[in-house]
């Protein structure tokens, strides 16, 4: 409900109210979260410069609520319902005057909204053809003022045009409108058009003024004059996916300007404007434009979507058809990111300086350079999602959310490093790599895998000395184990640098015939990457711990790269203590603490150790359910959960 100034004034705090001033209840201003009641109807962000443009534009809205940005931008979010199947969510903000807000706002709102349109509506000063009251969607806004001022300005033309879909849908609504005037008496309707207009800094309100000598001279088909439109298509020309327009009504003819507002063309000028641009919006199907955002998500992260319980939060990222672009789709309770682009080029190296086996301390340098680069960057994709990563940070200290990263390209990216506000995203957020589907409302919580540990290894692993273990150093009676085991195993570990080619080439066949996961118990841990030829790569090693997934195992523990034997043994043994003494924690809770613990270590002191032990740390990644326990037995017989 919208409250008027009086009220308000009168509502205020502190101030003594009369008996003949009414009271009323002040809207409150919510967080971005409460901006909709339902996150998935596509979104639309219309911005307006004046109040009198922003209530136009409000006045076709449900549901209406003010929420305030991070960023203290207070919008007013409700609902558009063209058609029983036709449901839009809309975000209105009222920005001030000017090309530069534009451009910052557009950019705000797009990061906090992920939109599939942005509009400007609101009104401007007719120059040639239109009328007072009249409607001008733009085909594209000038920026008279770019040029190069001398004894005579020089122009050199910047312009924003409207996107291809939304200027199309504008002369559609626009042959309606004039359908309907010619069905209508004479005057009775105003008349629409579909034309390039002029945006600057200036308020031209004279015909003598020399802008807009310059405007007729350099812009001549421009039909009239506004202040913000180029500001707004300039920012959404960096954002793909999103469609745009600027929409425009007449409220003065540059001069005799006073007389226009008294005689109250400004809020007539600003409700046509934004009767077209609801008009055309209704004749969006709002239907396919969610199954258009939804194009490149799997089956598996819409089941995700659907079904994440409290603290979890989804990420797909997959690899486009065009060169170097990539989509990423993240969701976290009704937030929901989307976008698509390219990574920095620092980022997509990392993984070939990791490989370069540079010394630890200037390997750490290279992350601290991605890092910067991925922040710093406008362009890139990885950026803008640990900025919407950060905003979804908080949490109490028995709350850690839960990133599941199901990740569909060939660099598979090492998220756990890259940092979200001061620290890696490895250790604010507990991380799954996705291998299936997941569903986990469909799982207790209490969903655990038990039993001993199977080992196979050249030699003893001490990590696994306080558990009932059946170890082998003989390659054939471990598969033969796999194959027929005569007790239940909760953990399988496997020494990736003793793991013979057998395994590598015959991979499916051991697996796929292992009785062993067939009873859903087991989870895998891969000690250190296989050794695997340079020109079979990352994609074998991924087949490998798919494959355990996809015949039964309930998840894997691997690296993303290659790891030094000992700095794998360390992470091994940290994992198996912390197991000990914490069992009631999940498996990707037990990797974040070994991660925390160790970036601890390395931001009080820099050495060799700590870098190695960071690198390793963070490498080690689980693909499987989120909320898989070990209840492991312990050597003495005993339970030790």
């Amino acid at each position: 409900m919208n409250i008027s100034l009086n009220q308000q004034i009168s509502a205020s705090v502190g101030l003594n109210q009369s008996s003949t001033t009414p009271k009323t209840t002040i809207n409150p201003i919510l967080s971005i979260e409460s901006a909709f009641d339902d996150w998935g109807n596509p979104c639309i962000v219309i911005l307006t410069a004046i109040s009198v443009e922003c209530l136009a534009v409000c006045n076709h809205l449900t549901k209406q609520r003010q929420v305030k940005s991070s960023k203290h931008t207070i919008y007013e979010c409700g609902e558009f319902q063209s058609t029983e199947k036709r449901s839009w969510n809309v975000v209105v903000a009222e920005i001030g005057e000017g090309n530069t807000s534009a451009g910052r706002e557009t950019e705000r709102a797009i990061d906090c909204f992920h939109p599939s349109i942005v509009m400007f509506v609101g009104v401007a000063g007719g120059i040639k053809d239109v009328q007072l009251g009249d409607v001008v969607a733009a085909t594209k806004v000038y920026d008279y003022e770019s040029g190069k001022d001398e004894e005579t300005f020089l122009p050199r033309p910047n312009l924003g045009a409207a996107t291809y879909d939304l200027e199309q849908l504008a002369r559609a609504t626009r042959r309606d409108w004039e359908l309907r005037k010619d069905s209508l008496s004479e005057g009775s309707y105003p008349n629409a058009f579909v034309a390039p207009i002029a945006a600057g800094s200036k308020v031209i309100a004279s015909k003598q003024s020399g802008s807009y000598a310059s405007i007729k001279n350099s812009y001549g088909n421009a039909v009239a004059v506004e202040m913000e439109g180029f500001g707004l298509l300039d920012a959404v020309r960096a954002n793909l996916g999103v469609s745009a327009i600027v929409i425009r009504g007449i409220s003065d003819l540059i001069e005799a300007k006073e007389k226009s507002d008294a005689a109250g063309f400004q809020k007539i000028a600003a409700c046509h404007a934004s009767n077209f641009a609801f008009e055309m919006l209704a004749k969006l199907d709002s239907e396919s434009l969610t199954e258009q955002s939804q194009v490149y998500q799997t089956s598996a992260q819409v089941a995700v979507d659907s079904t994440l319980p409290e603290g979890m939060i989804s990420l797909n990222v997959q690899a486009l058809l065009e060169e170097n672009q990539y989509y990423i789709h993240a969701h976290h309770k009704k937030q929901t990111f989307t976008s698509r682009g390219q990574f920095d080029q620092s980022l997509m190296n990392l993984y070939q300086q990791i490989e370069n086996n540079l010394a630890a301390d200037n390997l750490l340098s290279v992350i601290d350079d991605c890092n910067a680069n991925v922040k710093n960057s406008v362009d890139c994709l990885a950026g803008k999602l640990l900025t919407w990563l950060h905003r979804q940070q908080n949490y109490s200290l028995d709350q850690i959310p839960c990133l599941i990263i199901d990740e569909r390209t060939e660099v598979e990216i090492p998220w756990e490093l890259l940092e979200s506000g001061a620290k890696p995203v490895g250790v604010v957020f507990q991380t799954v790599r996705q291998w299936q589907k997941i569903e986990p409302k469909t799982m207790p919580v209490t969903a655990c895998c038990g039993g001993g540990v199977l080992v196979y290894a050249h030699e003893r692993y001490g990590g696994w000395h306080g558990y009932e273990q059946r170890p082998f150093t003989v390659f054939q009676e471990f598969l033969r184990q796999m194959q027929t085991p005569e007790e239940e195993f909760g953990l399988v570990f496997i020494d990736g640098f003793s793991v013979e080619e057998t395994l590598r080439n015959s991979q499916t066949a051991y697996i796929k015939r292992s009785k062993l996961f067939k009873s859903g118990t087991s989870i895998v841990f891969i000690s250190g990457q296989l050794h695997l030829d340079a020109s079979i790569g990352l994609k074998t090693h991924r087949a490998l711990l798919t494959n355990f997934l996809e015949h039964g195992a309930k998840g894997v523990v691997g690296t993303l790269r290659g790891v030094e034997r000992s700095r794998a043994k360390e992470v091994v043994e940290q994992f198996s203590e912390e197991h000990r003494q914490n069992p009631e924690w999940t498996v990707p809770e037990i990797l974040r603490r070994i991660r925390e613990r160790v970036w601890e270590a390395l931001e009080d002191e820099v050495n060799e150790n700590n870098c190695a032990a960071y690198l390793t740390t963070f490498l080690h990644v689980y693909y499987g359910n989120p909320i898989t326990r070990l209840q492991l037995v312990s050597a003495e017989g005993e339970s030790n959960v």
